[in-house]
């Protein structure tokens, strides 16, 4: 499986929108996905230190079925207050479900920790969210942008010696004509693995910065004391336009953290907050083989957390791939 060639992005999905705020000064930023209708969703979380909003309402057994979005926030803890700007656009425009003369739209939150970054006073608000959802549209930005602006990847030795994340997006077009899409936000205390060969995109940086260290050897060998709490993670969305109901959606979901586990070494620690939505349109109006959509997942997500990597610039001090001494090889392939 090639996972290098993987292209796309998760506005290929039929119904899918994508919008950022940016705050290049303070190192900061969130990303919403959208549904311009009603989309079945799940959620699958393996990292041991999430941060987020209404995902138990994605649990197969809660009564909600559908939503309306999910957003992607860096400013940890204190940037959840973003998701509540996007439903405050979403209400104006008369989305979400219908409570009398009322509209009151779904959508589920995570978060990444990002305030060690630049400026840790300044989160992503209410207002920024608003900002977001009101810009989203089917091309979209990639990289240092949205939440991506504070991801930074490989960060065992030290901010320092670690390389700017961003993030990415990419698609994959099954042969029955339905679409799976992945935009991802990677910000993993882990390395970036092409899963294709296993080459090392990023991780801690050595010395000479022209290569990098195994935090998996680092931590077998000479691990750290605790680097604290909430401090990593990998959060994305895996979307699909195949006629899914919860319980095949929150295994789309399932699926895409194997995606995340392919890429990105370690996943899902003690550190990290590792969350997964995803959301069925069903504009296809295809019932989706659920093992076919499965392999779509694992090649979109791996795909996008690549694309966030080589698509993100160089940031408050921390070298993105593209300008590394090894970046130039490493772009060439990712290009060619």
């Amino acid at each position: 499986m090639n996972f290098t060639s993987t292209d796309g992005s998760i506005t290929d999905v039929a119904g899918i929108a994508v919008g950022h705020y940016t705050d290049t000064e303070n190192g900061t930023g969130c990303s919403i996905v959208l549904s311009d209708g009603p989309a079945t969703a799940g959620v699958e979380v393996r990292g041991a230190a999430p941060g987020s909003r209404e995902t138990e309402l994605l649990h197969p057994l809660s009564a909600a079925q559908w939503v309306n979005g999910a957003m992607l926030t860096g400013g940890s803890v204190f940037g959840l207050d973003a998701p509540g700007g996007t439903i405050r656009y979403l209400e104006e425009n008369g989305v979400g479900l219908q409570f009398g003369r009322m509209n009151i739209p779904l959508v589920p939150a995570a978060v990444i920790f990002d305030l060690a970054f630049i400026n840790f006073a300044v989160r992503p608000t209410a207002e920024n969210g608003y900002t977001a959802a009101a810009s989203a549209s089917k091309e979209f930005e990639r990289g240092s942008v949205g939440v991506g602006t504070g991801c930074t990847v490989g960060k065992m030795l030290g901010t320092e010696r670690s390389v700017k994340g961003g993030v990415g997006t990419a698609s994959v077009k099954l042969s029955d004509g339905t679409t799976v899409g992945a935009l991802f936000a990677v910000n993993a205390v882990g390395d970036v693995f092409d899963p294709a060969d296993g080459e090392a995109i990023a991780g801690p940086l050595n010395e000479e910065r022209d290569g990098c260290e195994s935090t998996v050897e680092l931590l077998v060998n000479t691990p750290p004391r605790s680097r604290g709490f909430f401090r990593n993670t990998v959060i994305g969305v895996i979307a699909t336009d195949a006629k899914l109901d919860k319980i095949g959606a929150s295994r789309l979901a399932i699926a895409s953290q194997d995606g995340i586990a392919l890429a990105v070494r370690p996943s899902h620690t003690q550190n990290d907050g590792d969350s997964v939505f995803a959301l069925a349109t069903g504009k296809s109006d295809v019932e989706g083989n659920i093992d076919a959509l499965h392999a779509a997942a694992l090649k979109a997500t791996a795909g996008a957390i690549l694309d966030g990597m080589f698509s993100a610039t160089s940031l408050g001090g921390v070298q993105a791939v593209r300008d590394l001494p090894m970046g130039e090889r490493l772009m060439e392939r990712w290009n060619g």
